[in-house]
């Protein structure tokens, strides 16, 4: 009976240690997965690994594969900045462009789920204020290449969500948010 009492402390510590893997101790960055604590110092270069596996998978036009390796990458590292900005660029800018697909009603569902992966990628990433940047970017560089797209409230419509999303990434602390976030709204008034 005295040998388990002596064994009671060292398996609290066992407890509390895999208590702070599991539900995250207090101090680990915002958005850490519980993937990400497990692999340790491992995450970042395994998410990076897997960001070349998402690239080569859009190479090969397999957009099925890249997003579930992609959802991989988050899964690894949900901090990295870059992950989301890369995964929203394909969305907004090769899926979702005029020269690759013809239907404008598939062209606006891309650029939404570009400008929702990068809204998600805000709440988690390291820098949110440049992915709130980026959809206003997304939304400026639609209503000026693809102002078909049939958006609601038109070109007009994705000016004004531009300025938002400016807005709202110099509230953030964007350094060239505001000054973006009025070019919009000049464009909105020129309209």
């Amino acid at each position: 009976m005295k040998r388990a009492w002596r064994k009671l402390p060292a398996l609290a510590l066992v407890a509390t240690g895999l208590a702070r893997v599991l539900h995250g101790a207090s101090g680990a960055p915002p958005g850490s997965s519980l993937t990400m604590r497990l692999a340790g110092p491992l995450a970042g270069p395994l998410a990076a690994a897997q960001w070349v596996r998402v690239a080569l998978a859009i190479r090969a036009g397999r957009t099925d594969l890249a997003l579930a390796r992609a959802e991989t990458a988050f899964t690894l590292n949900p901090t990295s900045t870059s992950g989301w900005f890369f995964l929203s660029r394909h969305l907004a800018f090769d899926l979702a462009s005029p020269a690759r697909e013809p239907d404008a009603a598939v062209r606006r569902r891309w650029v939404r789920a570009a400008l929702a992966v990068a809204a998600r990628g805000e709440a988690r990433a390291d820098e949110p204020a440049e992915l709130a940047f980026w959809q206003g970017l997304v939304l400026t560089r639609t209503a000026e290449v693809d102002p078909e797209l049939g958006w609601e409230g038109g070109v007009v419509g994705l000016w004004s969500e531009a300025a938002e999303q400016f807005e709202r990434a110099a509230r953030a602390g964007h350094p060239d948010a505001a000054g973006a976030a009025e070019l919009a709204r000049r464009q909105l008034l020129s309209r």
